[in-house]
C-alpha cells in the first residue's frame, strides 16, 4: 500500500499544479484578468482549503476513513467542469469547492503516515516530483491548447481515483487501525508554533509567485512555456533539498528560521525587480531552499508530536491564499512588479519584528 500512496500523491499533485498554472494563464488569457482577478482565483479555491482542513480538523470526522479515494473523484469532475465556464462567478465557484475537495485529500494522504513517520521523506519526493512534472508540461500544454492542461489534470486525478478505488478495501482496514491523534485540545507548544509560521511565510511567496508570475512574465514578454520552465524551477530545487534533507538531518534553530526568512524576501524583491530569465529562474528557485526546509521540519514535528495533519494544511492553506491576495492587491494598486517588491518589505517587516520584538 505504501508503494500506492506514492503512486496517488505524485498523480494528485501532478494534477493539482498541470492546473495551478493554467488557471492564471487561462484567466488571463480569456478575460484579460488583472493582477486583482489572479489574486481572488488564487485566494478562493486555498481560502476554502484552509477553512475546511480546519473545520475537519476540530470536528474529527472520521479521521480512520481513506477520504482520499473520494476527494480524487471529485477532483476529476471540478477540473473537468473549468473549460465549460463562461464567467468569473462560476469560474471562482468551481476553484472554491475545488479547495473543499482537496481539504480532504492531503490531510487523509498524510493520516497513513501516523505509524510510518520514517517514510515522510519518501512521499514528499512523491508529491514533489508531481508539482515538477505538472509545473513543467503545464506551459506546454497550455500553448498547444488552452484547454488542454484541465483535460490533462482532469485524467490524472481519474487515473489516481481508480488506483485508489482499486484497493478500497484494503486502505478501509489500514485506516482503521491507525492511532488516533494526540493533542488535539492541548496547546500547541512555542517551537511548533514557530515552525508553523516560517512553513506559512514559505507558502506565502509560493502563492503569490505562482498566481501572479505569469502576468509579471506577460507582461515582460515570456511565452507561457518559458514561465511553466521557470516555475518548475522552483520545483524542482525544492525536490533536491528535499533529498538533501533526508540524507542530512536538519534541527531547527533561530539561525535557520532566520535564512529562511531572508530567503523569501530574496527571492520576491528580486523577482518584481529583474526582467531577465536567467535571473528570474535564480531567484524563483530560492523558494524552493526555503520551503523544503520549512515543509519538512514541520510536518515530521507535527506527525511525531501527534498534533493534526489537518491543522498543519490549514497554516499551508492560510500562506497559499494570503499570497496571491496580498500580492494580487499591491499589484493591482502600485503595478505587478512593485506588488512584489512590496510583499518582499512586508516579510521582511514581519522577520524583524518576530527576531526583535517577540521574545
Amino acid at each position: 500500500m505504501e508503494q500506492i500512496i506514492y503512486i496517488i500523491s505524485f498523480l494528485l499533485s501532478s494534477s493539482n499544479y498541470i492546473v495551478g498554472l493554467s488557471i492564471p494563464l487561462y484567466l488571463i488569457s480569456k478575460f484579460s484578468a488583472s493582477p486583482l482577478i489572479l489574486g481572488i482565483a488564487g485566494f478562493l479555491g486555498n481560502f476554502s482549503y484552509t477553512i475546511f482542513t480546519y473545520i475537519f480538523y476540530r470536528k474529527r470526522l472520521k479521521i480512520h476513513f481513506p477520504w482520499f479515494v473520494i476527494s480524487s473523484i471529485l477532483i476529476t469532475f471540478a477540473y473537468f467542469s473549468l473549460t465549460l465556464i463562461k464567467s468569473y462567478i462560476f469560474f471562482f465557484l468551481i476553484l472554491f469547492l475545488n479547495g473543499i475537495f482537496y481539504s480532504r485529500f492531503w490531510p487523509s494522504i498524510q493520516y497513513f503516515f501516523s505509524k510510518n513517520i520514517e517514510k515522510v521523506d519518501r512521499y514528499n519526493l512523491s508529491w514533489s516530483i508531481g508539482t515538477i512534472f505538472g509545473t513543467f508540461i503545464s506551459g506546454y500544454l497550455f500553448k498547444m491548447r488552452e484547454f488542454l492542461p484541465f483535460m490533462v489534470g482532469s485524467f490524472f486525478a481519474f487515473i489516481s481515483f481508480i488506483i485508489s478505488k482499486i484497493n478500497f478495501k484494503k486502505f478501509y482496514e489500514f485506516y482503521k487501525k491507525l492511532p488516533e491523534k494526540f493533542f488535539v485540545e492541548n496547546k500547541i507548544d512555542r517551537y511548533t508554533k514557530k515552525i508553523m509560521f516560517l512553513n506559512f511565510i514559505n507558502f506565502f511567496g509560493i502563492g503569490g509567485t505562482l498566481y501572479l508570475f505569469p502576468k509579471l512574465a506577460k507582461i515582460i514578454g515570456y511565452p507561457s512555456p518559458l514561465i511553466s520552465n521557470i516555475l518548475t524551477s522552483l520545483f524542482l530545487i525544492r525536490f533536491f533539498m528535499f533529498w538533501i534533507f533526508s540524507k542530512i538531518k536538519v534541527k531547527f534553530t533561530n539561525v535557520i528560521l532566520s535564512i529562511s526568512y531572508i530567503l523569501v524576501f530574496i527571492s520576491l524583491f528580486f523577482t518584481g525587480i529583474i526582467k531577465v530569465p536567467f535571473l528570474h529562474f535564480i531567484f524563483i528557485s530560492i523558494l524552493g531552499v526555503s520551503c523544503a526546509l520549512s515543509y519538512r521540519i514541520t510536518i515530521i514535528t507535527v506527525i511525531e508530536k501527534g498534533y493534526s495533519t489537518e491543522l498543519n494544511e490549514s497554516i499551508i492553506g492560510i500562506g497559499f491564499f494570503t499570497g496571491s491576495l496580498i500580492v494580487g492587491i499591491l499589484g493591482q494598486i502600485f503595478g505587478i512588479f512593485n506588488g512584489f517588491i512590496l510583499s518582499s518589505i512586508l516579510i521582511l517587516i514581519i522577520f524583524l519584528f518576530q527576531k526583535f520584538l517577540l521574545k
